[in-house]
């Protein structure tokens, strides 16, 4: 029975040991929150990112004017959708006359037609 004192002992100093830990831990944490928090307030504005200038080669050419035009919508059409087709875009267009998909290249400006429904 003499045992029994040194093992609560041992616990109370453990527990001792872990409060304290507890209390550090929590007081580093909202330091932390709060030294961010001003931080971001206190923060020089950051200059303007000037975007590298893409490789010779990279960037495509001009679109050709008739190009642009045969993406054009017919009377009484209107874009219903779009979405992301792989490289393409796809754009779904209801009319008077039907609905119809089409894929646009965004690269290259060509448009082609997908789906057409009467």
């Amino acid at each position: 029975m003499q045992d029994q004192p040194q093992n609560l002992r041992g616990l109370k100093v453990l527990v001792g040991v872990l409060g304290v830990l507890i209390i550090v831990g929590t007081t580093v944490v909202v330091g932390t929150v709060i030294h961010r928090l001003y931080a971001s307030f206190n923060a020089p504005p950051t200059p303007p990112h000037e975007a590298a200038a893409p490789a010779p080669g990279a960037v495509p050419p001009a679109l050709p004017p008739a190009s642009v035009a045969a993406a054009k919508l017919a009377p009484g059409e209107h874009i219903s959708g779009i979405a992301s087709a792989g490289g393409d875009v796809a754009i779904w267009v209801s009319g008077p006359t039907g609905d119809r998909l089409l894929l646009l290249n965004p690269a290259t400006g060509q448009t082609r037609v997908a789906l057409a429904s009467p």
